[in-house]
């Protein structure tokens, strides 16, 4: 009996061993299919995001370069979160060649859902920049700064501010007299006409006599009527053909409606010239100050915002655009018409050349000698040495500007005027001055060259005067006119639903699913109560077009 009880006992003893290794290799097995379930579930939500993302806006990014899930129809983060899912659920029902189930069965998932934690919008700052940079680096677009640190030096202006103000006198009338009481005034000189010179009759002569007297002289007529003449049908007619400028209204998100709207006062020719040449614009747009500014380098993400919109709008000089003709002169004026917008940037690409210009024909002794003869057959009846200087100035001034009007007529026809100006390349003769018109610009500017997007030199192309413009503007106004030219653009021409705001670029996804364990009853009692209270578990997934925001 003793060997029986004794042999039974060795059997329950090892019994019990064999069901404690038993458990403890089931219960490996077990951990083993838990753990792994994870990684299972990871590798599907990783693919499976990569895979959503791939339904990426095709007209976006063929158009403008630009990566980003959804923006029309509606579609946004409740559809990403739905694709997701059945995207994920897809993944997870894979079934190998020849098995017998799928590895979702393997693992018995179930509950599988998907929720979208943080993510990215293609509007936000960041985010945009990134893709711009990265479009950057993989497109050949044309090096502004290589062009900045090969420029000429350029003069400064020389003309005399307050030599207008006894102009305007003049043109106003403030000389007409009969008597010669002109002379009781005291001249900006401290000298005063007294005695028997200011008893002499100087009666202003005629217009006629004036005019007769003109065609005598190297101008061969009046300066300031010229102007007058010239101006009348706008500043924009006398560089190109208002006829061929687009009129198209650009419903972009946002204008700049605060900008100031400048108005030349066209009433006489110094008045006009006063409006045009000092008010606030003439420091904002000095020619080496933009220079200095692009050579700088100051602002990294300004000059990305300005390659890109080189690279993806069109401007007044291009033959091929989308549905803003003039995108980059949108980027700088923001107005709400395509013409507007060309006005714009022709008013201020005349300030600027009209100043580089000036600081050429005021050292011309030629022109001096010239313009003192005309302005003294004009105004010599007053005897008073500022009235007649002021008319110089004035006629110089004439000169200057149409030289400008030759130079933007040349930009807008696609080609490279010089920085500065000197006795080779200035296209004015002073014999011209009283017969200028669009077609006298047009041939004058005919021998200019082509620009050459490729080749380096000290002469400046329209569209890099636009890039040099744009380094005037913000970044933030910079950023909202490109955004809002996308939009526009996609809108007119693929979808009226577009909203780049809603553009999906970046996101983090949270799976979730269930498990069960094979000992839910040990669990149940024994690790009652811990913190596993359910099978529930959760992967986190991310993916980005972005640079940098996460890892994809």
């Amino acid at each position: 009996m003793d060997r029986y009880i004794k042999s039974g006992s060795i059997t329950v003893f090892l019994t019990f061993i064999f069901t404690i290794m038993l458990s403890l290799v089931t219960a490996f097995i077990e951990s083993v299919r838990v753990i792994t379930s994870e990684a299972y579930v990871s590798m599907a939500a990783s693919s499976a995001i990569e895979m959503e993302f791939g339904n990426y806006n095709k007209e976006l990014y063929d158009e403008y370069g630009l990566f980003a899930y959804g923006g029309y129809d509606g579609i946004g983060i409740a559809d990403f979160e739905s694709g997701l899912t059945e995207i994920v659920n897809k993944n997870l029902e894979y079934k190998p060649e020849k098995s017998l189930k799928t590895y979702s069965d393997l693992y018995r998932l179930n509950d599988i859902s998907c929720e979208v934690g943080d993510f990215y919008m293609l509007d936000e700052e960041k985010v945009f920049l990134g893709q711009i940079s990265d479009y950057i680096t993989t497109s050949v677009i044309d090096n502004v700064k290589e062009f900045v640190t090969k420029k000429g030096t350029g003069g400064k202006n020389s003309s005399k501010k307050g030599m207008f103000d006894e102009a305007i006198k003049y043109e106003d009338g403030g000389y007409d007299t009969d008597t010669g009481n002109v002379y009781d005034d005291v001249n900006d000189t401290g000298n005063s006409n007294t005695g028997n010179d200011s008893e002499k009759d100087m009666d202003k002569p005629s217009e006629d006599d004036i005019d007769e007297e003109l065609k005598n002289d190297s101008a061969a007529g009046n300066p300031l009527k010229a102007l007058k003449n010239l101006i009348n049908n706008g500043l924009l007619s006398l560089v190109c053909d208002v006829s061929q400028v687009s009129e198209s209204e650009i419903a972009a998100k946002e204008y700049e409606n605060n900008q100031k709207n400048n108005s030349d006062d066209n009433s006489s020719a110094a008045k006009f010239f006063k409006s045009l040449l000092e008010g606030d614009e003439k420091q904002e747009l000095d020619q080496d100050k933009l220079l200095q500014e692009a050579e700088s380098g100051s602002s990294t993400d300004k000059l990305k915002y300005i390659y890109y919109a080189e690279s993806v709008f069109s401007s007044y000089t291009d033959s091929e655009f989308k549905t803003v003709h003039y995108g980059l002169e949108y980027l700088i004026a923001g107005k709400e018409t395509e013409k507007q917008n060309l006005a714009y940037i022709v008013r201020r690409l005349l300030i600027i050349r009209t100043l580089i210009n000036m600081a050429y024909v005021s050292t011309n002794a030629s022109f001096q000698s010239k313009s003192l003869a005309t302005a003294t057959t004009i105004a010599g009846f007053t005897g008073i040495a500022p009235v007649i200087t002021g008319i110089q100035w004035l006629i110089l001034t004439i000169l200057a500007f149409e030289e400008a009007c030759i130079d933007v007529t040349a930009l807008l026809d696609g080609k490279k005027v010089p920085l500065i100006k000197s006795p080779t390349n200035f296209k004015m003769k002073y014999e011209e001055i009283c017969s200028v018109s669009h077609s006298f610009f047009k041939s004058k500017g005919e021998v200019y060259q082509k620009a050459d997007g490729g080749k380096i030199s000290s002469d400046i192309s329209y569209k890099q005067y636009l890039l040099l413009l744009a380094l005037c503007e913000s970044k933030e106004k910079l950023k909202n006119r490109i955004t809002g030219i996308i939009q526009f653009d996609l809108r007119e021409r693929f979808n009226q639903t577009f909203e780049l705001s809603d553009c999906i670029c970046a996101a983090e996804c949270k799976i979730s699913y269930n498990i069960p364990y094979s000992y839910s009853y040990i669990k149940k009692s024994i690790f009652s109560k811990t913190k596993i209270q359910d099978a529930g578990r959760y992967v986190i997934t991310s993916y980005s077009y972005v640079p940098g925001v996460w890892k994809n």
